[in-house]
């Protein structure tokens, strides 16, 4: 089992770097601070205080907790934003989609705060460094400015993400590690405002300060909080992470800088976004029982595709070839700019084989087969016979093989003989004695009718242009059973009974 591994994304001052995405218009070095209300709480008076400040405005004396006016007496010039829950929203989305993008055990620790279980993460341990300057690259691109870190637990990961500049890979009972640890700031560990204030108090402002103090006076004076702040500022302690769920639609949505003219390149895209949905699926206990797959060309037409799995799975390989096949036949009509591939999921059936046989000797190519046999024959080609709500012949559709909706076509039963249609139909001369057919002419053979039974007269869709009559005879001879239709007055040979 390898060892445990835990990444946190930290993004400081995350309410300001979540607004400022928004006000990209600002000029640099623009004194600003963040009023932790809305704007209507602001004009109705109260005391509003600032949340987080930049650079520029700490430079003039201007920190956090002051208020508005305070700030003001301080920087004249000084810009005042307010917090935008959405905005702030969709950028702990963009957090967690980065985290996703690595790992599916991902917990959603605070605002701006992000740690990633990496210890399933195949050959990480020895490029963290390089997988911490990709996060913080992806975030960047985002507008976001996030410092990574890494350590064996997660309390330990925060703690150093909080040291980070902008990666830092921590080793736990090290004296540098211990001497790093003892530089941050208390606030690093998240109190309480209570708890704050009283460290503030007492003059405690770093972890090497505060994890001086006796534990036993901690907790009489600050309660089960002093005693979990102290575990923290040590190196914290193993604990089970709160995993963010997946989200339900297990869609991944890709936009392309630059075109794409070939399968290869397509390919190795799409494998990369079934290795994300996998692992969401794995994450949450579920499996692909079928693929939406969606491709934007730069004419702006789509193509359109679901794929069904013959055995409901997670297994990137399979899925990735049942891909391949639909794709090699696909003919674009311009290079692709965007795709979008979705897996529809389904609870994994818990089911007792039989000892000796099941349901299909190999599910996986069998999914294969299908694919391959739609990509030769064309779409819509390949598959089972769906009846339609009508009494016209012949009335159905090709339906999906995997369709649960078109497995109810085997309508005949062990008191009805087999019909072997004939197809196209070949033409028949039919000669009448008594109302009955005595003898029938097809394709140069006479077939003498020794009993008929009929006629049924069938019609349907008399309201539409499409409206159909049929007369139907069943007639035996020695050459054995056959059905005679007439339609439009021209009599043919429709199908050999038995």
């Amino acid at each position: 089992m390898p060892p445990p591994l835990h990444a946190a994304l930290w993004i400081g001052r995350f309410q300001l770097q979540a607004v400022l995405r928004a006000h990209a218009a600002i000029a640099r070095g623009t004194a600003i601070g963040l009023l932790d209300a809305a704007p209507a709480e602001n004009a109705r008076g109260a005391k509003v205080r600032l949340l987080h400040v930049n650079d520029a405005a700490r430079r003039h004396g201007v920190h956090e907790g002051l208020t508005a006016s305070q700030a003001q007496a301080r920087s004249a010039r000084i810009l005042f934003l307010h917090r935008d829950l959405n905005e702030e929203n969709r950028a702990q989305q963009d957090l967690l989609d980065c985290a996703a993008l690595w790992t599916p055990d991902c917990e959603a620790t605070a605002p701006g705060l992000c740690v990633l279980d990496l210890s399933r993460v195949h050959d990480i341990a020895g490029r963290r460094e390089h997988c911490g300057r990709q996060m913080h690259e992806h975030l960047a691109q985002r507008r976001l400015h996030a410092r990574v870190g890494f350590a064996g637990n997660a309390d330990l990961a925060v703690l150093a993400a909080h040291a980070a500049d902008p990666v830092l890979v921590l080793r736990e009972h090290t004296d540098d590690t211990d001497r790093l640890l003892a530089r941050l700031p208390v606030g690093a560990l998240r109190p309480s405002p209570e708890v704050a204030e009283t460290l503030r108090l007492w003059g405690i402002r770093t972890l090497g300060q505060f994890s001086q103090l006796p534990r036993q006076g901690l907790a009489t004076r600050l309660g089960a909080e002093g005693l979990l702040l102290h575990d923290l500022a040590r190196g914290g302690r193993d604990r089970i992470l709160r995993l963010v769920r997946p989200s339900a639609r297990h869609l991944e949505e890709i936009e392309l800088e630059h075109e794409i003219e070939t399968l290869e390149p397509l390919l190795f895209l799409l494998r990369r976004a079934l290795d994300r949905l996998c692992g969401q699926l794995a994450g949450a206990w579920l499996v692909a029982a079928g693929m939406r797959l969606t491709l934007r060309f730069t004419d702006q037409t789509e193509h359109r595709r679901e794929l069904g799995v013959a055995e409901p799975t997670r297994d990137t390989d399979l899925l990735l070839r049942i891909l391949h096949p639909h794709l090699d036949s696909l003919t674009a009509p311009a290079p692709v700019i965007a795709l979008t591939l979705q897996l529809l999921p389904a609870r994994p059936a818990a089911l007792q084989e039989q000892l000796f046989e099941r349901g299909l000797r190999d599910p996986k190519r069998f999914a294969e087969t299908l694919a391959q046999l739609e990509a030769l024959l064309g779409p819509g080609r390949a598959g089972r016979a769906r009846l339609l709500p009508s009494r016209k012949p012949e009335s159905f559709v090709v339906g999906n093989f995997l369709d649960p909706a078109s497995r109810n076509l085997l309508l005949h039963t062990q008191d009805h003989l087999p019909l072997r249609l004939l197809r196209p139909a070949p033409a028949a001369g039919v000669f009448f004695s008594g109302g009955k057919p005595a003898a029938v002419q097809s394709g140069g053979a006479v077939i003498q009718v020794t009993d008929a039974d009929g006629p049924w007269l069938l019609s349907g869709d008399w309201w539409d242009t499409d409206a159909w009559k049929r007369e139907v005879w069943e007639v035996i001879g020695a050459e054995g059973a056959h059905r005679l239709v007439r339609h439009d007055n021209a009599w043919h040979l429709d199908a050999v009974i038995g």
